[in-house]
């Protein structure tokens, strides 16, 4: 009896493990983002799943027949995620990713090139040149001071007129394009950082670092040309501040974008490459997605 007993509770013991490992489940121990972020899926036998990311606040996701799934938005740092639902808990990992940029970095260098791009085509040549002459002038003026002062002082009062000028001009361009600045600084998170009817641009930031960019479109959008302009145009100037080559990405899109138009599948990815920057592009029945990662 003793014997029959000590099966009978060992026999117990084991069908409770059993429905405490299956209580809970994940698809993988350790998770790499794609995108922005990595997305943690699984089943649990309870109705609602908590999870922790390396033991900060507590949230909540709903399990919908007996699954689940929420995502964790990458960072600089590996993250772990404790998920309990019941009596059951898992710990899996989500692996670090390098950064775009320094995200205050980025956006002033970005901002300053929206800025530039509604300028008029002749002032925006006039302000390349100045920049890039700035040095040179600056050393001219100074000799000339030596030798002429009365010209020095003349072509100084130019040079300040012009500056004036183009700080107005600057100023308009600012104005005009206030909905397309990113915010100089933003908490960490992932949150839209441009929201228009034509764009939106949703990004990643973490520990100060800009972590990824996605870039939305809606397709009516794009079927017009203010659409197709203001796409182009953010497109080009997210390339060009990462340092990629926007020749050879726009160039690789258009091609991307043909296929696409042959099929419509909304589960077609296709990846661009161009100095260490990935543009990984996504389409939908209305919206075209392109996600910006290292």
């Amino acid at each position: 009896m003793k014997k029959i007993l000590l099966g009978a509770l060992g026999l117990l013991a084991l069908t409770l493990a059993g429905c405490s490992n299956n209580a809970l489940t994940t698809n993988k121990t350790s998770y790499h983002p794609t995108a922005m972020t990595a997305v943690i899926k699984g089943s649990a036998k309870a109705k609602t799943i908590t999870y922790q990311i390396n033991g900060g606040a507590k949230h909540q996701v709903k399990a919908d027949g007996g699954t689940y799934f929420f995502q964790v938005p990458a960072s600089t740092k590996n993250q772990t995620v404790k998920l309990t639902a019941g009596n059951a808990t898992k710990t899996v990992t989500v692996k670090k990713v390098n950064a775009l940029a320094t995200y205050k970095t980025f956006a002033a260098k970005y901002n300053q090139m929206v800025i530039a791009s509604h300028l008029p085509t002749k002032v925006q040549q006039q302000l390349q040149q100045a920049q890039k002459t700035q040095a040179a002038t600056k050393k001219k003026l100074t000799a000339l001071a030596k030798t002429d002062p009365a010209a020095a002082a003349v072509a100084a009062q130019q040079q300040q007129a012009t500056a004036k000028k183009l700080q107005a001009q600057m100023a308009t361009a600012k104005k005009q394009a206030k909905d397309e600045l990113f915010p100089t600084t933003t908490k960490a998170g992932l949150k839209n950082l441009v929201a228009t009817k034509d764009v939106t641009v949703r990004g990643n930031v973490q520990h100060g670092k800009l972590m990824g960019l996605s870039l939305i479109v809606p397709t009516k959008q794009m079927k017009t040309k203010a659409g197709q302009k203001a796409f182009g145009t953010t497109f080009a100037l997210l390339g060009t501040t990462l340092k990629a080559k926007p020749k050879v990405v726009i160039n690789k899109f258009e091609k991307v974008l043909k296929d696409a138009k042959k099929n419509s599948s909304s589960t077609t990815t296709k990846t661009i490459r161009s100095n260490g920057i990935r543009f990984n592009t996504g389409f939908s029945t209305d919206h075209l997605y392109i996600y910006i990662t290292k």
